[in-house]
């Protein structure tokens, strides 16, 4: 992966506590249950020959870390689907000089 990618340990939050996710191809399929690993290279063959740029490899790969941490798909799934319906409640976004903007309206 290109230097586009974060260096060092990835974290997020998941049911309230931050979590650090694997950050490495390697180091997710070491985090993942053994009946994953296929599945897991797999995708990352099919990314390498269809050439996929790093910022799809990227994103794929933090899916993957997700799917080391019990539940974090889930919750991630939910928060989505809040936010679809409209439901911005404690969401933020960086503006342009990376400070955090809640889409609430919330100061």
């Amino acid at each position: 992966m290109s230097s586009s990618t974060p260096a060092g340990p990835w974290t997020t939050h998941v049911h309230g506590e931050t979590v650090t996710l694997p950050s490495t191809a390697a180091g997710i399929r070491a985090a993942l249950p053994e009946e994953r690993h296929r599945e897991f290279d797999t995708e990352l063959a099919e990314l390498d020959s269809a050439g996929a740029s790093d910022e799809v490899r990227a994103a794929r790969l933090g899916w993957w870390a997700l799917v080391t941490v019990p539940g974090a798909i889930e919750e991630t799934d939910a928060d989505v689907a809040r936010l679809r319906a409209g439901d911005y409640t404690g969401a933020v976004m960086l503006d342009e000089n990376g400070d955090l903007v809640p889409l609430d309206g919330a100061a």
